[in-house]
C-alpha cells in the first residue's frame, strides 16, 4: 500500500487532501492545493470564523477554497465572503501605472459569470457563500459588517494585483483578524517581486503602520503566491 496515498482529482479545481501524496505546491497546481494545507490548518485551531476573498475573477480559487474547507474544516468555516468590482481591474495608478502584467478592465467575470462557475461545481450555497460587488474603495466601506457575527477571519485570501487595491483591502481588514489567520497574497511575486509595486509594497506599508502586526511566511505557491499567518 502507497503512503501517503494517491488522490484522483475529480477535475483542474480539485485540491488535493492534506493526507495523500502531494506535488511541490511551486508546481502549476500549488495555487489549488495550498487552500488545504490552510483548511487543515485553520481547522486544527478550532477558531470559528470566515473566508473572505478580495479579488475573485473567475471564481475559481473560491471553488477549490470551498472544497478544501468542506474537507478538512467543515465546521470551522461560517461562511464565505467573496469581494470583488465584477468588473475588472481599476485604473493602475500610483506605484503601478505602466505595468506590463496587469490593465485596467483585466479579469472582468461577472457575478452571474462567477456563480454560474461555482453552481457546476457543486459549491454554491446562498445561506453560506455572498458574492460582494463594487470597487474596494467603495464597497468596502458600506459593507455591513454585522454580516460577520462577531466573528473574524479565519482565512483572509487577497488577489488583488494591484497597490491601491491591496492598501484598501488591508487597512479595512485589520479589525477582523485573529492570532493565527492565515493570509494569502496571490500576487505576491508580480511586478519582478518588488517592494515598491503591487501587493508586497502595500503589505509593507501596512506593516509599518501597524506595529502590532506581524506576517511569518506559511507556505509559497506557484511562481506567485505566498501564505503568511498573521500574529497580532
Amino acid at each position: 500500500m502507497q503512503w501517503p496515498p494517491r488522490h484522483p482529482r475529480i477535475d483542474e479545481l480539485d485540491p488535493l487532501p492534506y493526507g495523500t501524496d502531494w506535488p511541490d505546491l511551486r508546481c502549476i497546481s500549488g495555487r489549488i492545493d495550498v487552500h488545504s494545507l490552510v483548511a487543515f490548518f485553520a481547522g486544527e485551531q478550532r477558531v470559528r470564523g470566515h473566508y473572505l476573498e478580495f479579488g475573485v475573477g473567475a471564481g475559481r480559487s473560491a471553488v477549490a477554497a470551498i472544497r478544501a474547507h468542506r474537507r478538512h474544516n467543515a465546521d470551522g468555516l461560517a461562511r464565505w465572503f467573496l469581494f470583488d468590482s465584477f468588473e475588472g481591474l481599476p485604473a493602475l495608478e500610483g506605484p503601478d501605472a505602466g505595468s506590463r502584467n496587469f490593465h485596467q478592465g483585466q479579469f472582468a467575470f461577472s457575478t452571474e459569470q462567477v456563480q454560474t462557475t461555482l453552481e457546476q461545481h457543486g459549491v454554491w450555497d446562498p445561506e453560506r457563500v455572498a458574492l460582494v460587488p463594487g470597487f474596494f474603495d467603495r464597497s468596502l466601506p458600506a459593507f455591513d459588517v454585522a454580516r460577520f457575527e462577531g466573528l473574524t477571519a479565519s482565512v483572509v485570501h487577497v488577489d488583488v494585483d494591484l497597490h491601491s487595491s491591496a492598501r484598501t483591502v488591508l487597512e479595512w481588514v485589520t479589525p477582523h483578524l485573529h492570532q493565527g489567520t492565515v493570509m494569502l497574497f496571490d500576487d505576491w511575486n508580480m511586478f519582478d517581486a518588488s517592494w515598491q509595486h503591487g501587493e508586497r509594497a502595500a503589505a509593507r506599508e501596512w506593516l509599518a503602520a501597524h506595529a502590532g502586526i506581524n506576517l511569518e511566511s506559511f507556505a509559497r505557491y506557484g511562481f506567485h503566491g505566498e501564505a503568511f499567518v498573521v500574529h497580532c
